[in-house]
């Protein structure tokens, strides 16, 4: 240790004296300049072309140009400073250091490693930008693909900067590649359960019986879709719990999405007592017709109100309706609405619902004794 501090000291020294700088500088000049030439474009590019971009989104709204440069913002500044650390060594006079073939691959490896970077960071920000670009030329696309998309991306290009920089240094990789194959095959047999969720969840995505946010039932699940992963759905039901059902089974089972129906349907019997004349009830049944015609959460299409049957204790009026409700709490809305008409109907007319009774005969007659007691 005391070695190297007094060589370090000897150093600085002669570089404070003028022979060193007649001598030794025309040697150094060419490293020196070059890296404080880079190291001058890396703080000009901090400086200047960060602010150029940013007023470029400003005032264009170009977000693309932003995306571009936060993803390659730190790769760019990386390589900069490995750039200026490689022409310092490979101009200087520390022969045959310098001249090592070493060097060369770094930096060709170092370049790889930083555009590979860029790329993988693009795959986040460039994620936003594709979504922006295909909404402006009328194309949608799932923000659940998107994301797989990104996440595929990412594993191609940590693959890629591998293989490139293994074949940069000489490695072999023919070997590597067929172990991969094998070994892609071993996990195909061991997760098959696993990739079929994950062809599910493709299928899932493309097809699109249902997107985020939809209220579907499928599996004997009910509930709000909360997101779409490769293995599973989660799906928050009513009574606030999260299940996860795996996609390979939604995609494989009858699936409902209340979400995408345009109508709700209205029907169910409304039974009156035996006293109800008929003139009361063709009056009844009339005035409810003209109720889903004049209501405006009732569409005029569909509407059928008769008197359908005797029933056990009751005469049964069929009502079916269709509602406007764009999701099910504006249909109970219009619900409620509904049968609070249906009840003003009833109560004007001086009919009333009937329940169910049953009376019962008994062929022997029951003696007296019996019935005070």
């Amino acid at each position: 240790m005391t070695e190297l501090l007094s060589s370090v000291t000897s150093t600085a020294t002669a570089l404070l004296t003028p022979e060193f700088w007649a001598v030794q500088w025309p040697l150094w000049r060419a490293s020196v300049l070059t890296c404080a030439s880079i190291l001058l474009f890396r703080i000009c590019y901090r400086f200047f072309i960060l602010r150029l971009t940013a007023y470029l989104k400003h005032r264009y709204h170009y977000d693309f140009i932003d995306s571009f440069v936060k993803a390659f913002n730190h790769p760019i500044q990386t390589f900069l400073w490995i750039l200026a650390f490689y022409s310092f060594i490979v101009l200087s006079p520390l022969n045959p250091f310098s001249q090592h073939p070493a060097f060369d691959k770094i930096l060709r490896s170092s370049l790889i490693i930083c555009l590979i970077w860029g790329v993988y960071n693009l795959c986040d920000a460039g994620h936003g930008l594709i979504m922006q670009l295909l909404k402006r030329s009328s194309l949608h696309i799932d923000e659940t693909l998107a994301e797989m998309i990104s996440a595929l991306a990412h594993m191609v290009c940590v693959m890629f900067g591998i293989v490139l920089v293994a074949n940069e240094w000489n490695y072999d990789i023919t070997a590597f590649v067929a172990s991969l194959g094998i070994g892609a095959m071993a996990i195909a047999f061991a997760a098959k359960d696993s990739l079929a969720n994950i062809f599910g969840s493709l299928v899932i995505i493309t097809e699109r019986p249902f997107v985020i946010g939809d209220w579907i039932s499928a599996n004997n699940v009910e509930g709000i879709v909360e997101s779409i992963t490769f293995r599973s759905t989660c799906i928050r039901t009513f009574y606030q719990e999260l299940v996860y059902v795996p996609n390979n089974l939604l995609s494989n089972t009858p699936i409902i999405n209340y979400t995408q129906r345009q109508k709700y349907r209205i029907q169910f019997m409304l039974g009156l007592t035996y006293s109800t004349t008929r003139e009361q009830m063709q009056e009844v049944c009339q005035q409810i017709r003209n109720l889903c015609e004049r209501l405006d959460e009732i569409y005029n299409d569909g509407i059928d109100v008769n008197f359908f049957e005797f029933g056990d204790s009751s005469l049964n009026i069929r009502i079916v309706c269709y509602a406007k409700a764009p999701n099910n709490s504006v249909y109970l809305r219009a619900r409620e609405k509904f049968n609070l008409e249906v009840m003003k109907i009833l109560e004007e007319n001086g009919v009333s619902c009937a329940f169910p009774s049953r009376s019962i005969y008994f062929e022997t007659p029951i003696p007296e004794a019996v019935k005070e007691k």
